[in-house]
């Protein structure tokens, strides 16, 4: 059932708000971000948020823009999916979770911008039970169609490609790919193995064509990378002893190298450094000391890392790390907490993150944001909201009809 709030959204509010989007190139970048108070867009550098949507009695859990910055997808209260395709219409809602508990949603767009692949995953509904993973397409027409893609069940989370044809998935101890149209599965994998223990994850390449993932009983897992159609698998971390402890990866844009948390004398130390292992090659770099690190990302152009570091989680700088240059250059002037997430705005200028103020007993997220050569440092929010979730606007690309960004 749709929120009388949602449902009562004005197209006053819309206008104002939705109008600003899917600019031209050499435009400032775009940033959104939800607070208790809505949903907001402000423009990189500037200081006016403009409300896209209110949630007053609702919360928002998840954003994802379309490829070309003219559509907007929207999860509310855990359960519901909503989308924003003009600046005259209200919100649409394409999707309400059944799950007896609350699900987790996750968003992604196929390149049209107009299709929209929703994951489900429902909670056990018994202790020892496996969760329910199950995917469906939102048309633009407002179709909704469940995919039988997938097994019953499953040993893993599915993947999705970054252009959402395709899933990833772990079953009876195999990799599988499978198109999302039904057309074919692919069992990747010759010998049955242990993919994806403890929740690492399966990564897909930037361009789609290969996955990396981790092989063996936790801790004591191998970094492995194999082609989608399951040739040219290869070892990348090849000590028969290699721990892993955070198994998220990050591959670069250009999809040559693969960034990850590697532990640091392990088990007589819980430090870590951050490496990065070239995928074609197979050299692996340590461009960190021993430390503690979070907010891994990569810079669009794949030449700079941005990462924070501190005392574990409670002193945290974020540093951008030239990769040519091997320089440090640290990016906020007072030491934060919790700095959880950082994220490239398309064009590669600004950098947004979240942290807490060092003084701020709660851990509330306040979002950042500066520009990559360490100037205009500023906080988007204050101390008295908490920010989840932000990202940046994709650099829109000029729409066949009107859209977000367009004037009907």
């Amino acid at each position: 059932m749709i929120r009388p709030t949602v449902a009562a959204l004005t197209t006053t509010v819309l206008t104002a708000g939705l109008l600003a989007l899917g600019g031209s190139p050499g435009q400032a970048a775009e940033l959104s971000f939800v607070t208790p108070e809505g949903l907001f867009l402000i423009e990189s550098g500037g200081r006016d948020r403009t409300p896209l949507l209110p949630t007053a009695e609702s919360s928002v859990n998840g954003l994802a823009w379309s490829p070309s910055g003219q559509q907007l997808a929207v999860v509310q209260n855990y359960g519901q999916v909503y989308r924003v395709t003009s600046p005259t219409h209200t919100p649409e809602l394409v999707f309400s979770s059944q799950c007896s508990r609350s699900p987790s949603l996750e968003l992604t767009w196929q390149p049209t911008g107009d299709t929209l692949v929703i994951a489900e995953r429902c909670p056990a509904a018994a202790a020892g039970d496996p969760p329910q993973w199950a995917l469906f397409l939102s048309q633009g027409d407002g179709a909704l169609t469940p995919i039988t893609t997938l097994p019953t069940t499953l040993d893993s989370a599915p993947y999705l490609s970054p252009d959402g044809q395709r899933v990833a998935y772990v079953h009876n101890q195999h990799l599988f790919v499978a198109e999302l149209d039904g057309s074919r599965s692919q069992r990747l994998t010759q010998t049955p193995g242990t993919y994806g223990a403890a929740g690492s994850p399966l990564a897909w390449s930037p361009d789609g064509t290969r996955l990396a993932f981790y092989e063996g009983n936790y801790p004591f897992q191998r970094l492995n990378v194999i082609g989608v159609d399951g040739s040219d698998r290869r070892v990348l971390t090849p000590e028969p002893n290699a721990q892993i402890y955070r198994s998220r990866l990050f591959w670069s844009p250009d999809g040559r190298y693969i960034a990850f948390y590697r532990p640091h004398n392990p088990p007589l130390s819980n430090q870590e450094v951050i490496a990065l292992v070239n995928v074609n090659t197979g050299e692996i770099q340590t461009v960190t000391r021993p430390g503690f690190y979070d907010a891994v990302s990569w810079a669009p152009d794949s030449q700079q890392l941005v990462l924070a570091s501190g005392v574990q989680a409670g002193q945290q700088t974020l540093f951008l790390l030239d990769l040519v240059s091997q320089e440090f250059t640290p990016l906020n002037p007072q030491p934060l907490q919790n700095v959880l997430d950082s994220q490239w705005a398309p064009d590669g200028s600004w950098i947004a993150f979240t942290g807490s103020p060092l003084d701020d007993a709660l851990g509330t997220q306040v979002l950042h944001w500066v520009k990559a050569d360490g100037s205009q440092f500023n906080a988007v929010t204050t101390p008295e909201e908490y920010v989840y979730p932000f990202t940046w606007v994709p650099a829109a690309s000029p729409p066949s009809a009107p859209g977000l960004g367009q004037t009907p």
